[in-house]
């Protein structure tokens, strides 16, 4: 029917059966006989023949509008799918918890200048259900944080920003004889300060001191690192924390690294699109290197990872904050 609905506004913008015939390549009496077709399709005149010209009945100037509509909607999606159009609407980021960074907001604000149509539409949540939400369409792009020990998603794309050791830390106090010559620390009985449950970090932490045959004991579950690092420092717990983070903190005189092999753990933050974006597709390419940019001036330089091979579990397990 589409053929028919351009002969349909053809005859409108030509005025003419000659001239709209000559428009679409197609003979006086083949044009006639499209719009005859339309017609007997619809079960309504379209044209008052008594005119000559014939002229749009009252029903063929509504199926005109509507047509308008149609053709104009089928000249987007071509666009769309050729990925000639501008993009507009919403552009869905998720944000680990972990990853609220100046150097982030920097990056969706110049997105937003770069494509004026666009719309981002930002949220948190931990990487888990940031990736299970990729990979259901429900986000076009996540920044989320991973152990190194993990590979990218099956299906989805995209690049490392950086790797970074994670700290285990507790409050600093005054050296002491008896301090100096007390035992190692036993961190299988300590307290701990982390993130709630669903954090990779974490889950690895739990089966690391498994290994060794205690548990986590856990003081405190919290999302902020800044609320986490204050309880470590009032002796809460034990703490596990990003070495950038700890560097910059203020309460970083009151903290003290604690080195144990066991314990030693990396993350990596990556940027990881969706399938299928379609006209977004240039945006997550786009917030993909503005991203790159300003975590090469923070941390180590980005290199690019495509998905080898799944994270097995993982959304059942959970994500990291």
């Amino acid at each position: 029917m589409l053929a028919e609905l351009e002969a349909l506004v053809s005859l409108a913008e030509g005025g003419s059966m000659e001239r709209a015939a000559k428009e679409v390549h197609l003979t006086p009496s083949a044009f006639t006989r499209r719009i005859q077709r339309l017609e007997s399709e619809l079960g309504v005149a379209l044209l008052d023949r008594h005119f000559k010209p014939p002229r749009l009945t009252p029903a063929g100037l509504e199926v005109l509008e509507r047509s308008r509509g149609i053709l104009a909607s089928l000249s987007e999606l071509k666009a769309a799918v050729a990925g000639k159009a501008p993009p507009t609407g919403p552009f869905r980021v998720g944000l680990s918890h972990a990853l609220s960074l100046p150097e982030v907001a920097e990056a969706i604000i110049e997105l937003g200048s770069e494509f004026p149509l666009l719309r981002p539409n930002v949220g948190s949540d931990i990487s888990a259900r940031l990736l299970a939400r990729l990979r259901q369409g429900e986000l076009d792009g996540a920044l989320v944080v991973l152990p190194v020990t993990s590979p990218f998603p099956t299906e989805l794309e995209g690049v490392t920003l950086a790797e970074e050791p994670m700290l285990v830390i507790e409050a600093r106090v005054p050296r002491s004889p008896a301090r100096s010559a007390r035992r190692p620390l036993d961190l299988r009985r300590c307290s701990w300060v982390l993130n709630p449950p669903g954090c990779l970090v974490r889950a690895e932490l739990e089966r690391r001191a498994e290994r060794l045959g205690g548990s986590v004991t856990v003081a405190a579950e919290l999302h902020s690192s800044d609320l986490q690092l204050a309880l470590v420092a009032g002796k809460v717990g034990l703490g596990l924390v990003r070495a950038s983070v700890l560097r910059a903190h203020p309460l970083r005189r009151e903290l003290r690294v604690i080195d144990h092999a066991a314990f030693a753990l990396s993350i990596q933050i990556s940027f990881v699109r969706g399938s299928h974006l379609g006209s977004r597709e240039p945006v997550a390419l786009a917030f993909q290197r503005m991203l790159q940019r300003r975590f090469a001036r923070i941390g180590e330089p980005a290199r690019r990872r495509r998905a080898p091979a799944a994270i097995h579990g993982l959304q059942g397990r959970g994500g990291n904050s």
